[in-house]
């Protein structure tokens, strides 16, 4: 057992002080500290720490005449202790005479971290004293342990004959935790609190029976006195977790008459009731017998979030914001005055998940007060004993979902149900509704109904509300599925594609069989939440149209473009030399390619990059001092990641035949290619993957004509026509993977062009070599200007529905520059191209390597 009472040195000597200390810090070690009687002129701090099994700090009958602040560290393990004792000389603790309590003349605050595990300890005790300023925790109180003699663990407690002149705060940066059957966080047990609990931090308890916050009588002294207190405000975090936890008890309190006695503006959570009311009484001579409790934030329990069944007066719930989550009991009217939602408990204890008393009213907004309201009803049913009154202004939110029966009222009202002239009843609609025939439910059943001009409406923006009767106290609505071309108009009402609106509209036809053969299918449930919220519906519409940006294309047509350059390169570098004999400067040569390609979002279609990589090797020589042949494989990687999330990986292997011809000054090249294309796709939907694969062709043919001029020996200058062509044909293909998969018919995309530029090439003797660098210039018009076009089906049915890509830029330019290096029969170089196009560029580059017989 701890001894009943230990004084060290250090307490000696500080209770037998007789004139006033100026100490500006006091020091806590681990023999603890006890002040006894003395007087504190300046501000105090008490600093240090402690680890034991002994009392650690305790202030009897001391006198601070500034501010008392803890900053010190303290573990404490024992039964029967407090972290840190303020009270009078000669308690049950202490042989002296008794004394006045301790007093402070400033403000107490808690800046350190006092943790005490062991059965009815205390962490921080005020029992009795006086505080003429605040008493602020702004470090750690924590308490661990179990019952002693019939009293828990508490980790603040103000109690008897205690004053507190000014506010007792939890500070944002406050904890105060206890953990035990029974623990309390905050204990107010009788004294006076001028000012308000204020909770801007942390306060939380764990354990059967536990509670967060309880104000209560202090029935120590030989009856039951009442806590005198403020208010009560929650800025910050109150949670009680455990059997029958109840994070705020008040059961013997008497506040003061003010508008509101309770506010609750942060978040206050437990197991079993969020606010507990018994006895109290609002002090003043006109006061009323009624507690106000106003909620801006979150009130969440198991059970009730507010239960006023034992309360001895009438309890007003203000309602301006936030959430309650649990049953609202025996309070006397709620005022609902802002948008908020309301989900229920289990009822079958309680009777109803709203009992009002005394044939209370739930009142949601006001037209004399001009004060809007939105009340939801996020459960399946909610039942009201008591009246309901929506104002003119105001509206109810009705969720219904699979577990709502139709035939059961979404909410039920034991007594009188008014809706005023201008009042509404929005539904948030299930997936089932978007059955062809439509869902007819039960939204109001009351004991008396009466409808002044109540107006139902669907927050889906895909959904109707066909008819609304209202008749035998009762309100009907019944919900069906919009039609595909009013689908279409609604996503193109809120900034939807033109692409977007065909598949969404097309996908609709889907819903409607989803809807009884997968209910739960991902796409599908995206598709009924999206369609009560535009922005989430804009993008998955945007989502189910396929891929027609360009870019499979793009890097199908880019593989014949680069191997065409490289061949156009190879001619360009024979021209001008001898062949002797038959196939003579003949070579064989490697070429490895990089392209960088970027689309940015043009027509509402999002755009695309496209990383292209690969190898083209060929062999070539003279047939005549006038005519080259040669022959080139090439192999292309290419991944087309899009804006919108979908990937495209396209492996193309082409053969390429080319020549060179010159008469004189003049010269064609041309070149002949055909590939093959195998392609992976993947568009992503609601968390979904389509995935497709498929085989695309890509014929390309490409002749180059110019005149050469030789400025002197080193430097030509070469005038340029051009004519290419490509064309892509893309296979028809079925996708896989998701309830969004499409069929998609076969595509052809050609390319038609014509071009003008120059060339300027050199060739300087560089060491035992010769360095042969080129700039080159063209400019391209487009005159097929085909555009990106598919025709799909989604593959669960619906009707066919085209997708359009932006419209072709027919004008395009290319620059490029480069070098080679020969030396003996082995010749290297590198070169770098750009192309340019209205919200198009790409970069390529080239390295290659060449090897003379």
């Amino acid at each position: 057992m701890t001894p009943m009472y230990r004084k060290t040195l250090l307490a000696l000597a500080i209770s037998a002080s007789a004139l006033p200390l100026a100490a500006h810090a006091l020091t806590l070690t681990n023999s603890g500290l006890d002040s006894e009687g003395n007087t504190y002129t300046d501000s105090t701090e008490v600093t240090g720490a402690f680890t034991g099994s002994d009392q650690p700090l305790r202030f009897y009958s001391d006198t601070f005449n500034h501010d008392l602040v803890l900053n010190a560290q303290v573990q404490a393990t024992g039964d029967d202790l407090n972290g840190v004792d303020l009270s009078y000389a000669g308690d049950e603790d202490t042989p002296s005479p008794i004394g006045a309590p301790t007093e402070v003349f400033g403000n107490l605050q808690n800046k350190g971290s006092i943790s005490v595990s062991g059965a009815g300890v205390t962490g921080l005790l005020i029992d009795p004293a006086i505080i003429h300023g605040n008493l602020v925790n702004e470090g750690t109180l924590q308490v661990a342990g179990g019952v002693l003699e019939g009293d828990g663990i508490r980790g603040l407690k103000f109690a008897g004959q205690s004053v507190l002149q000014g506010d007792l705060g939890n500070a944002a940066s406050g904890k105060i935790l206890a953990d035990g059957e029974e623990a309390t966080g905050i204990q107010l047990k009788g004294g006076t609190i001028a000012g308000k609990l204020i909770n801007d931090g942390l306060i939380q308890v764990s354990g059967a029976g536990s509670t967060a916050i309880l104000a209560t009588y202090d029935d120590d002294n030989g009856g039951p006195d009442r806590v005198d207190l403020g208010g009560i405000e929650n800025h910050g975090s109150i949670l009680a977790s455990g059997d029958d936890a109840t994070a705020l008890r008040l059961d013997g309190v008497s506040f003061a008459n003010a508008p509101v006695q309770i506010l609750n503006t942060g978040s206050i959570q437990a197991d079993d009731a969020a606010i507990e009311v018994g006895a109290f009484d609002i002090d003043g001579a006109n006061a009323s017998n009624t507690l106000v409790i106003q909620n801006s934030g979150n009130l969440i329990s198991q059970d009730e979030a507010i239960d006023a069944s034992q309360a001895s007066g009438g309890v007003h719930l203000v309602w301006n914001a936030g959430s309650i989550t649990g049953n609202l009991i025996d309070l006397s009217n709620i005022e609902v005055n802002g948008d908020v939602t309301f989900s229920g408990t289990d009822a079958s204890i309680d009777g109803a998940n709203i009992r009002l008393k005394d044939g209370g009213w739930l009142d949601v907004g006001s037209d004399a007060g001009n004060t809007p309201a939105h009340l939801e009803f996020a459960q399946p049913h909610t039942t009201i004993q008591g009246n309901l009154d929506v104002a003119g202004n105001s509206s109810l939110g009705l969720n219904l979902s699979t577990a709502t029966d139709p035939s059961k009222a979404v909410v039920a009202v034991s007594g009188t149900a008014e809706f005023a002239k201008g009042s509404q009843i929005q539904l948030a609609t299930q997936g089932s509704d978007f059955k062809a025939q439509g869902t007819t439910y039960t939204l109001v059943q009351a004991g008396t109904l009466q409808d002044d001009g109540v107006s139902v409406t669907s927050r889906s923006a895909l959904l109707n509300v066909d008819t609304v009767s209202s008749g035998d106290n009762q309100i009907l609505a019944k919900v069906s599925t919009k039609g595909q071309d009013e689908v279409g108009e609604v996503i193109g009402q809120i900034g939807g594609s033109a692409n977007a609106q065909r598949a969404g509209a097309a996908f609709s036809q889907v819903v409607t069989g989803l809807a009884q053969s997968n209910p739960n299918d991902p796409v599908f449930q995206a598709y009924v939440n999206a369609s009560q919220d535009p922005a989430a519906l804009k993008k998955l519409t945007e989502q189910l149209a396929p891929e027609v940006n360009g870019g499979a294309t793009q890097a199908a047509t880019s593989g014949q473009t680069l191997v065409s350059n490289v061949t156009g390169n190879r001619t360009s570098s024979l021209r001008g030399a001898s062949s002797g004999d038959v196939l003579q400067n003949t070579g064989i040569w490697a070429q490895a390619l990089y392209s960088d390609a970027n689309q940015d979002l043009r027509d509402g279609v999002a755009g695309f990059n496209a990383y292209s990589r690969g190898i083209a090797i060929g062999a070539d020589g003279k047939l005549t001092d006038q005519l080259t042949l040669g022959v080139a494989y090439s192999f292309l990687h290419s991944s087309v990641n899009s804006d919108s999330g979908n990937t495209t990986d396209v492996d193309s292997n082409a053969l390429t035949l080319y020549s060179g011809f010159e008469q004189d000054n003049y010269f064609v090249d041309a070149n002949l290619s055909y590939g093959l294309n195998d392609n992976e796709s993947k568009r992503r939907i609601a968390g979904t993957t389509a995935k497709g694969d498929y085989d695309s062709q890509v014929l390309g043919a490409n002749v180059v004509g110019g005149y050469t001029y030789h400025l002197n020996q080193q430097v030509l200058i070469e005038p340029r026509l051009a004519a290419r062509y490509a064309r892509v044909d893309i296979d028809g293909y079925h996708e896989k993977g998701s309830s969004a998969a499409l069929k998609v018919d076969s595509q052809r995309y050609e390319v038609a062009e014509l071009g003008a530029g120059v060339r300027v090439a050199g060739d300087f003797q560089v060491g035992n070599g010769s360095l042969q660098p080129q700039v080159k210039l063209m400019a391209y018009h487009d005159f097929a200007a085909d555009e990106a076009q598919s025709t799909s089906t989604f593959t669960l049915g619906g009707t066919p529905f085209v997708s359009q890509g932006a419209k072709a830029v027919r004008n395009s330019y290319e620059a490029g520059v480069g070098a080679d290096y020969h030396l003996g029969a082995v010749t290297v170089g590198v070169s770098y191209d750009y192309t340019g196009k209205t919200d198009f560029n790409a970069d390529t580059f080239t390295a290659k390597v060449r090897y003379d017989f």
